[in-house]
């Protein structure tokens, strides 16, 4: 995790204006609207294969991000913190999974296959209510792919210090921070300093590789980025307008390899977007 970029930069400030297109009241009820119809419908769907589990995981992350575009409503159009990082001086606050440390998900992550599985159905709930989403979604399922909720109680699983969420929150909100989590002070964009409200704000990664799973936020590159494990021919995503699609793999590395650091000319991706520089990168990346 990287930068040293000033603060007082003026993309930090909010340039522009957003009208709202829906009240909160209204997020309200199609949200429980859509509760409604997931207990009905995602059960059958699941059994279908591989359409199946695609279209409950795209599920999921529309109801995330209403839960996103809820929480700026209620925050002066703030993004909330990515869980990025597990700084504990001074604490990292609470962010969109779970809460600041030392709230770092607890009881999931012992190293003993046995207890951490064990614990798992018992603890999962009690991590995410201290998340700033679970006041919008309180269901533990949400926040799991059906594909990787098979996972659970294998070795691989265990590995992992996030337990909670098959999906990752890009870092981009937080401006990629490095050298210490809080050298912006925890600062979080506006909602309306993001180019385009396409740009990409969760994914699935790889569980195989690395350390994609050690916190609540990743960079969107060949490491961390979307992966086609769950979905063998691309990857469901979520945009910061709430908007979520299928992105073939083509798509995808293409995203995830535009404008490499340093390189201004084609402008910020839906990946790389970091408000805070010309190329969408973290500036100590």
């Amino acid at each position: 995790m990287k930068t040293n970029a000033d603060l007082s930069h003026p993309e930090l400030k909010n340039t522009c204006e957003r009208d709202c297109a829906f009240t909160l009241t209204d997020l309200l009820v199609v949200m429980a609207t859509l509760a409604i119809l997931a207990a009905v419908i995602l059960p059958a769907l699941a059994g279908t294969g591989g359409n199946g589990t695609r279209t409950v995981c795209l599920n999921n992350l529309r109801q995330l991000g209403m839960a996103l575009n809820m929480y700026v409503g209620e925050n002066q159009d703030t993004m909330p913190w990515p869980n990025w990082g597990q700084d504990s001086s001074p604490p990292c606050p609470r962010g969109w999974l779970y809460g600041g440390t030392p709230n770092l998900p607890y009881n999931l992550y012992t190293g003993i296959l046995a207890i951490d599985t064990t614990n798992w159905p018992m603890h999962r709930v009690d991590n995410l209510k201290l998340g700033v989403y679970w006041q919008y979604i309180q269901n533990p399922d949400v926040f799991m792919c059906p594909v990787d909720a098979l996972s659970v109680g294998t070795a691989l699983w265990d590995q992992r210090n996030n337990k909670l969420s098959t999906y990752v929150m890009n870092g981009a909100s937080a401006f990629y921070p490095s050298f210490g989590n809080n050298i912006y002070g925890y600062k979080t964009c506006k909602m309306s300093q993001i180019w385009s409200p396409q740009c990409i704000i969760n994914w699935e990664p790889n569980p195989n590789t690395g350390n994609n799973f050690n916190d609540g936020a990743n960079y969107p590159d060949a490491i961390g980025g979307p992966s086609m494990v769950f979905h063998v021919t691309g990857v469901n995503v979520l945009a910061v307008g709430g908007s979520t699609r299928f992105m073939s793999f083509a798509d995808s590395v293409g995203e995830m390899n535009h404008n490499p650091k340093g390189q201004y000319t084609t402008g910020l991706g839906l990946l790389w977007w970091n408000p805070i520089t010309r190329d969408g990168h973290g500036t100590g990346e």
